[in-house]
């Protein structure tokens, strides 16, 4: 072997390493946002009415309990708390729903947000990375080396928008789901309250013997 032919040998291995790299550089930021995915979905999940009260009988909050579960413990803490204000309900029910949206996005949806967002930018580092090579493969005069550099160019922007797309689609899902547990609560809640109106009607009714 020539001491020449070395040169381009070294140059593939170096464009390997690199690739590798800026595809780990995009898959670790992407892994981390599938993970805080997989927490929010956890965390939006629908229950039944039983489910519910049977967690609401604790008077401790689990951590990840389901958005359902959340927003009735903050509400009925909330109508215990100030019996005495006269509070309007409607009142507190709109600040417990606005109270845990924004713990659900806070803990779960802005890191998805942070993980996706970096995705661009770092599919953007490793095509000018690839393209770098693709100028040096042309100084070189190796065609192997020039296919290197232009996958690496086109795989990895690829990879940052696919999974960029993928956490971004799963942030949509995951808020339909977080609005549906709300109104599944509220909703809970509304057929509670009337219910008891119901039976305090019907005790008002009732002829005194």
């Amino acid at each position: 072997m020539h001491p020449a032919d070395s040169v381009p040998t070294g140059m593939i291995t170096l464009a390997l390493l690199v690739t590798a790299t800026a595809i780990v550089a995009v898959l670790i930021p992407s892994l981390l946002g599938l993970r805080a995915a997989l927490r929010a979905f956890s965390v939006t999940r629908r229950l039944d009415v039983r489910a519910i009260e049977r967690a609401l009988r604790s008077e401790r909050a689990e951590p990840g309990e389901p958005v359902a579960v959340q927003v009735l413990r903050v509400l009925r803490s909330s109508l215990r708390e100030s019996p005495g204000e006269r509070m309007p309900t409607a009142f507190l029910v709109d600040a417990s729903r606005q109270y845990v949206t924004h713990e659900v996005r806070a803990g779960y949806f802005d890191p998805i947000s942070m993980f996706s967002n970096i995705l661009p930018p770092i599919g953007f580092i490793g095509t000018l990375i690839g393209l770098v090579v693709l100028v040096l493969s042309k100084h070189q005069g190796s065609e192997t080396l020039e296919l290197v550099g232009l996958a690496g160019a086109v795989s990895k922007s690829i990879l940052a928008l696919f999974f960029f797309v993928v956490l971004e689609s799963l942030k949509i899902v995951l808020y339909g789901r977080m609005m549906r547990g709300l109104d599944d609560a509220l909703g809970l809640q509304q057929r509670q309250v009337g219910a008891r109106r119901a039976e305090l009607s019907s005790a008002r009714a009732a002829p005194v013997s």
